[in-house]
């Protein structure tokens, strides 16, 4: 893959905010999630770091806040990964280098 982050087209569905993909795997990314204007998959919710789920899975996408969600895309933008090399990480890694 050269460029995850793809151009929204007519007609196309929205790409997940998080891995940029608009068409994946259900059984990997889980279910997409569209609400408030935010497009994100139910894992990449659930795996991106410092993004906290509230107790009222009612509230934004299953708990998880529009204003942290983009607060987390905007992290991400800064941070690479260090396995493929492609920008906007939205995963941590436990070294701190």
């Amino acid at each position: 893959m050269s460029d995850r982050k793809e151009k929204p087209l007519e007609g196309r569905e929205q790409a997940c905010l998080l891995c940029q993909r608009s068409e994946a795997d259900p059984d990997i990314c889980g279910e997409k999630l569209q609400k408030h204007g935010i497009c994100a998959h139910v894992f990449c919710l659930y795996f991106a770091s410092l993004l906290d789920q509230q107790e009222n899975e009612r509230v934004g996408l299953q708990g998880f806040l529009p204003r942290d969600i983009l607060h987390a895309v905007k992290r991400a933008a800064q941070k690479s990964c260090c396995i493929c090399g492609q920008s906007r990480a939205t995963i941590s890694c436990c070294e701190t280098d």
